[in-house]
């Protein structure tokens, strides 16, 4: 039995679909990339969470690399969803984004994907390279081709608290690059606009306008309330600027 078997579906109706909504060497500028997924496998986290890590060859030559985590961990309960103070069940953002990949290109949803066993290489911490390593790998989802509506992003750079074992602001920043929309590559559709039924793609343009070649800060000190600011660089943000 496959890891994806016992995940949601998106027609569970007591769960929230994904929505169109632009939200508020080096990372690329924002904007919207055609490219091939090269790499797709599943990954269990220590705290139970399952992630399925990504690599998309953009067609510029540029490779985004991206854990997008499909279901929480052992303490919130493995779901794919989590609940708003309001009671409403939305979907994690990495799972819609892995949803979307998959539904935009084969017409499946995550839970009906199978997976098979590969050797690639994975950088290795202990070893300090890459090494062979056997994994999970959603065969079906290599080789299909989207649209990545890529966000530069301002984050806060995260250091571990040895008395608490949380990890931490510590009042610097860095820029990195993070996956907000995946659009179907032959009509620039959504699965939220194919759910609707509309005929023509409208959330592209919008997407566009609203974020092509700016910058999200998502800092916890970042001063615009908007959470985009017009290719403001990291140091601007006073943080120091570092590569994703």
């Amino acid at each position: 039995m496959s890891l994806l078997s016992n995940l949601a579906t998106t027609q569970n109706d007591d769960i929230k679909s994904e929505q169109d909504s632009v939200g508020g060497g080096g990372p690329k500028d924002s904007g919207l990339y055609p490219g091939t997924v090269d790499i797709a496998y599943l990954e269990k986290k220590q705290s139970g969470a399952l992630f399925l890590n990504t690599v998309i060859k953009l067609d510029d030559g540029h490779e985004h690399r991206e854990g997008l985590c499909i279901a929480s961990g052992d303490a919130k309960g493995n779901k794919s969803y989590y609940e708003n103070a309001n009671g409403e069940r939305h979907f994690l953002p990495g799972f819609n984004h892995a949803s979307a990949i998959s539904l935009l290109t084969i017409g499946k949803e995550l839970a009906e994907l199978d997976t098979e066993k590969k050797t690639i290489k994975i950088y290795n911490f202990d070893a300090g390279k890459e090494v062979p390593t056997e994994v999970d790998m959603v065969t079906d989802l290599v080789g299909q081709r989207v649209i990545v509506g890529l966000q530069k992003q301002i984050v806060d750079k995260r250091q571990k608290n040895d008395q608490t074992g949380k990890y931490e602001a510590t009042g610097e920043t860095r820029e990195v690059n993070e996956i907000d929309k995946i659009f179907r590559e032959r009509d620039k559709m959504t699965t939220a606009e194919i759910r609707a039924g509309k005929e023509e793609p409208e959330f592209y343009d919008t997407w566009d306008k609203k974020w092509t070649g700016k910058v999200r800060n998502k800092a916890s000190a970042a001063n615009d309330a908007n959470g985009a600011s017009q290719g403001a660089p990291a140091a601007a943000a006073g943080g120091t600027k570092k590569p994703a």
